[in-house]
């Protein structure tokens, strides 16, 4: 028999109980529209996770902080005082000017910037006063920006905002202009510094929902937070420790593993943002959990099925039995009929699922990801959208696997004898 008329009899024999099929397809449908939907917000991610990483610029760069090991409520560990160590709110450990000098010492690394820490009070624009927090730009990092460039790194009196701060008129016509902020000294009087906007930031992965400046005015801050305050003198967040532009991967792994056995953290930009990825793709897999676990019910539906259709066609097989159809025959069009159950089910999940995620993503797009230009909460891309498909009609193929192989085992006399 043809492959062509194999199909033909498949389909065919779909549509006799139609009710059933119709129940079989629909927990079929279930499962690949949740696992088509987690698939697409996966996609989603990733590619802008993706696009972010292309665009960083910096690519020798690491952020070195102190390894916490300030003692675990936990599980009651007690670790021994050090006398040299620098420590901020929480207990959490500090940098010192010993660590800088230590960090800069180490084989590869070629410039070590303390991360200061520092607090704004607010900053001024126009007539009102808004609550920021201000972050250091690490240079080289390409920041997304709506207009303007970044801040020069030896410059005193220059900002980069986020967009959100622009209260009247364009991000365009805000360049130029300038703004106030506002911090507390060591002896707690506010202090007004004016700052020239030169750059509109983009909201991104990147975190850019902080005022940026350079690195030289957030020393000079902290510098006045921190004056005639012996304990807080010379304590930095971090340190962004810059390594040879030649190193390889292999390399900079060991760059790490040296830091590591110092008694630092050390991560790439890369590294932080894939952390982000890892816990997203943590979150994707559990609800991928819930679409298997329907796939799996509806597996045993097609089983049901299947077993239901070879009792009520067993006269019919023993009668194609004794026209000439072998068992390889018989098993192909039940093994057709199970894998087309699959594939009717899938196709209709694939397709909602897209439907509905060409929806949420406009929603999201035009709400709470309004910010992040260039993120498309749900992405379809036509090879993993066919795997899915494909993955579902190989679950159901296989699924119908045992009553296709009994059906084909059938004896053609006892099968005719079949009331």
């Amino acid at each position: 028999m043809r492959i062509a008329d194999i199909l033909k009899i498949s389909q065919r024999n779909l549509f006799r109980s139609k009710l059933r099929t119709f129940l079989t397809i629909a927990a079929v449908f279930i499962g690949a529209l949740t696992l088509s939907l987690t698939n697409g917000v996966g996609n989603g991610i990733k590619a802008y996770v993706n696009t972010q990483l292309g665009n960083l610029g910096v690519k020798n760069t690491l952020t070195v902080q102190a390894k916490q090991t300030q003692a675990n409520p936990i599980n009651n560990d007690v670790r021994k005082y050090e006398p040299g160590k620098k420590t901020g709110t929480f207990n959490l450990a500090l940098l010192g000017k010993n660590d800088m000098d230590k960090i800069r010492s180490m084989e590869g690394v070629t410039q070590v910037i303390p991360q200061y820490n520092i607090q704004l009070e607010y900053i001024t624009t126009g007539n009102d006063k808004y609550e920021a927090v201000a972050a250091q730009y690490i240079e080289g990092l390409n920041l997304e920006m709506i207009t303007g460039t970044t801040v020069n790194p030896d410059s005193l009196d220059e900002i980069s905002l986020p967009s959100r701060y622009i209260m009247s008129g364009t991000e365009q016509e805000a360049i130029g202009k300038y703004a106030a902020i506002a911090y507390k000294n060591s002896a707690g009087t506010i202090i007004e510094k004016a700052v020239k906007i030169v750059g509109v930031q983009q909201q991104s992965l990147l975190g850019n929902s902080a005022l940026s400046i350079s690195s030289r005015l957030a020393e000079e801050i902290h510098y006045q937070q921190t004056l005639n305050v012996p304990n807080l003198a010379d304590s930095y967040m971090g340190a962004i420790a810059q390594y040879n532009v030649d190193y390889s991967e292999e390399e900079l792994s060991g760059l790490k593993t040296r830091l590591s056995e110092a008694g630092y953290d050390a991560l790439t930009l890369e590294d932080q943002i894939g952390i982000i990825s890892q816990i997203i793709n943590g979150i994707l897999v559990v609800l991928n959990l819930f679409g298997a676990i329907t796939l799996l019910a509806a597996a045993f539906g097609i089983i049901n099925t299947l077993l239901m259709s070879v009792n009520e066609r067993t006269s019919e097989i023993g009668l194609m039995k004794a026209l000439g159809a072998n068992r390889k025959t018989i098993f192909s069009i039940f093994a057709i009929e199970a894998a087309s159950i699959g594939f009717w089910g899938g196709l209709l999940g694939v397709v909602v699922s897209i439907v509905l995620g060409n929806i949420l993503s406009n929603i999201a797009t035009n709400t709470f990801l309004k910010d992040f230009v260039g993120f498309e909460l749900l992405a379809f891309p036509l090879l993993p959208s066919l795997g899915v498909l494909l993955g579902i009609m190989l679950l159901a193929f296989i699924a119908g696997a045992l009553p296709s192989l009994k059906a084909s085992k059938l004896d053609p006399i006892k099968a005719l004898r079949y009331e």
